[in-house]
């Protein structure tokens, strides 16, 4: 057996290793945007609003949701900013890699934009849903004219995908993947009106 101090020495490691081990886990969210394949398409500048959010979202904790009317928040998963700030970094990333516009710009660094994307995120959690886990995002977005205030596109969406197990660690590229899709979609609309 060994001497008292190597078996404080020991169960001191032991103790540092656990707790390093057991800590929470910070997830942002996944981009995987395919770049565009051509130039500018839109000669106006895009200023990304700040994004509003549902105040249950509001929080760093990833919200787990086993009934519509009861939702836990994860003790040992957090995401990286709050969620607001998580979706408006990654629309803002998705709108400069796609090159759409002259100019993405984000909130701090707006100067004088031609058009204004508002965010509304109304959910963004891991949902129990028929006995299976899935992702779940719903966000309304608007796209206004920043000088009349008049709104040039529209589109909400309320979108849950499958979870293939039930940790943590799966959602945020789930989430991303729903984002990036319902921005194709948005894309789409926008080019189709030029």
């Amino acid at each position: 057996m060994g001497s008292p101090r190597r078996q404080r020495v020991t169960l001191a490691g032991m103790l540092l290793l656990f707790c390093g081990c057991s800590g929470p886990y910070y997830y942002d969210l996944q981009t995987g945007i395919p770049a565009s394949q051509g130039q500018t398409r839109i000669d106006k500048v895009l200023l990304i609003d700040r994004v509003a959010i549902n105040e249950t979202y509001r929080d760093y904790r990833i919200v787990c949701r086993e009934s519509p009317f009861r939702v836990k928040y994860a003790n040992s998963a957090c995401w990286s900013k709050s969620p607001d700030e998580l979706i408006e970094d990654a629309v803002a990333g998705y709108w400069r890699k796609r090159s759409v516009f002259r100019k993405v710009a984000a909130c701090e660094d707006a100067g004088e934009p031609d058009w204004t994307m508002k965010i509304r995120v109304e959910a963004v959690e891991k949902q129990l849903f028929e006995r299976k886990w899935h992702a779940r995002l719903a966000l309304d977005l608007e796209i206004v004219d920043s000088r009349s205030d008049a709104v040039l596109l529209s589109h909400s969406f309320d979108r849950k995908a499958v979870l293939e197990g039930k940790r943590n660690r799966l959602l945020p590229g789930k989430i991303s993947l729903i984002l990036n899709e319902e921005l194709m979609k948005i894309e789409a609309a926008l080019l189709e009106r030029r």
